[in-house]
């Protein structure tokens, strides 16, 4: 086998790094295993519409009605089920013919959608480099009816489109009882919600919490339409919100032995894990930056839920991540270019400050680790590095004269390398306001960056430096076009001037319910007091 990087700006994707992989250790594995049994609630369409199978929504005048009751379709009609949220899990409907003996099976097409923009867009045209075995189709012949058809495979959705394909002309499908079992690791357990402030704020939280409840299944899952998998920044982010809403150790728990279970002996983590299979295995994908985020979430976790067995058993891990990272510095302190990183979709902007300003953070995290555990030894071993790095920072990437981060050969200016540089505060008191100044005089905030992840820490950025203000701004710029929408989850990527943007050629390929999206409703809980104090009650 063969370790990758992926390099979104090549036609190949991915890239060869070696021939090592990811084997997993036996002990690590068996405590990630142990079992967590998913929550299940039924879940009932909210309405129904009978519509014409050619024509798209956007040309019919569609009628909604709440009454369930059976309903059945004539030759050229489809059905529209409107579950009122996004779920996660499996849907099942009661058929039953009406009219003349069947004459022939019924060939059923089934489309789950996230959001309604799904409904009628061609598969058979879409070209993407993900595989199209994401798209949520089904097609199917039920030979005999009265039956009850169970879809067996797992959905994300709102929306369930039922269309019988040439249908017979002398009897008609009559569909009942639709119902679908939904599935999370916290089930319906209860978040307080927020109080006072704007409702398009306590919306906005609602919809992140929904978002996250549906992504904790058995690990915290990316997407839950696509990838399904448990990835590393993604992970982080999400049990960053976890611990100010639902509360729970016991998923980041598992995620994090997942991931120490496959770390190699140089000290490398994979970049995700596939957790579908019976035993887990890590994708044979190495990013540099993801290896750093391990460490950090393993600090967070500790601090979050005072389980320090299980920092303590997995110290040996971001250690000798650390240990490598740390060892691969140029003699200057820079961790210099690299092509094994993501830091973030954008191919736009040189993303080496970026790394080192991940490199800043997680040493700061591993600091923090030394500390959790009573290891003096390795919390001097971290200052020491901490000193190195933050000082090669200072004066390698930052510009006085600009009062702005720099990056690469070419010296490049890049919000993004303003966002991670100041979250990881390396700056001078004095300075990091000057640098929020230029960074703000120099872009447009409210500008969507396009993937949540960022569009999330530049906000963060704007609340540590006391900008309240600009990052509300940021996240209604982002979230809140996709609020007005009438989204229910948040989405994986997005574009406010262009709803069907899609990275992989189709939205039928995105994820309407994306774990990063969720993001702020970390950043509202934790500055809610602070914000309190500011919004009038409504």
């Amino acid at each position: 086998m063969m370790t990758y990087s992926f390099v979104n700006d090549t036609q190949t994707k991915f890239q060869v790094i070696d021939e090592g992989q990811f084997r997993a250790d036996p002990s690590l594995l068996a405590v990630a295993q142990e079992q967590l049994p998913l929550a299940t609630r039924q879940v009932t369409p909210q309405r129904v519409a009978v519509i014409q199978a050619d024509v798209s929504l956007a040309e019919q005048n569609v009628t909604w009605r709440t009454n369930l009751d059976a309903v059945t379709l004539q030759p050229g009609e489809r059905l529209v089920y409107d579950l009122g949220t996004v779920v996660v899990g499996h849907f099942e409907v009661a058929i039953e013919s009406c009219g003349s003996p069947m004459d022939a099976p019924l060939l059923l097409q089934a489309r789950f959608a996230e959001r309604l923009l799904e409904v009628d867009l061609d598969a058979s045209k879409v070209e993407s480099w993900l595989p199209l075995a994401w798209i949520q189709d089904d097609r199917r012949h039920v030979e005999l009816l009265p039956a009850t058809v169970t879809y067996e495979r797992r959905y994300s959705c709102r929306y369930v489109v039922l269309t019988p394909v040439g249908q017979s002309l002398k009897w008609c499908p009559r569909l009942t009882r639709p119902e679908f079992t939904a599935t999370s690791a916290v089930g319906e357990r209860p978040v307080a919600p927020l109080t006072g402030g704007p409702a398009w704020l306590r919306r906005l939280d609602a919809v992140c919490i929904a978002t996250l409840r549906n992504t904790m299944q058995a690990v915290y899952e990316d997407g839950t339409k696509r990838d399904r998998r448990l990835w590393l920044l993604d992970f982080r982010m999400q049990a960053k919100v976890n611990y100010v809403t639902f509360k729970d150790r016991t998923l980041a728990r598992r995620c994090l032995y997942l991931f120490a279970s496959f770390a190699d002996d140089a000290g490398r983590l994979p970049a995700d894990v596939f957790t579908r299979f019976e035993t887990p295995q890590a994708d044979d994908l190495y990013w540099f930056d993801y290896q750093l985020q391990f460490v950090m979430a393993l600090a967070e976790y500790g601090v979050a839920t005072g389980d320090l067995v299980t920092v303590r058993a997995l110290e040996p891990i971001a250690s000798r991540a650390m240990t490598l990272a740390c060892s691969q510095l140029s003699a200057d302190g820079l961790m210099g270019a690299r092509t094994d990183v993501f830091v973030d979709w954008s191919t736009d902007c040189d993303k080496q400050t970026a790394v080192q300003a991940l490199l800043v953070q997680a040493v700061r995290a591993w600091q923090q680790i030394a500390q959790l555990v009573d290891k003096p030894a390795l919390g001097t071993t971290a200052t020491d590095w901490l000193e190195t790095v933050v000082g090669a920072s200072l004066v390698q990437t930052y510009d006085a004269e600009q009062h702005l981060f720099v990056s690469g050969p070419k010296r490049e200016v890049s919000l993004l390398t303003q966002v991670y540089m100041l979250l990881a505060d390396v700056l001078p008191v004095p300075e990091r306001q000057r640098c929020l100044a230029a960074m703000r005089a120099r872009f447009e905030l409210t500008t969507a960056l396009v993937t949540p992840s960022t569009q999330g820490l530049l906000a963060e950025v704007l609340f540590k430096y006391g900008e309240t203000d600009a990052a509300l701004a940021v996240l209604k710029a982002y979230w809140g076009p996709q609020l007005a929408q009438g989204a229910t989850t948040c989405a994986e990527v997005f574009a406010p001037a262009d709803p069907d943007y899609s990275p992989y050629g189709s939205p039928l390929l995105n994820s309407y319910c994306f774990g990063w999206g969720s993001y702020p409703a970390y950043l509202l809980r934790v500055n809610w007091r602070a914000l309190g104090a500011r919004f009038p009650s409504d």
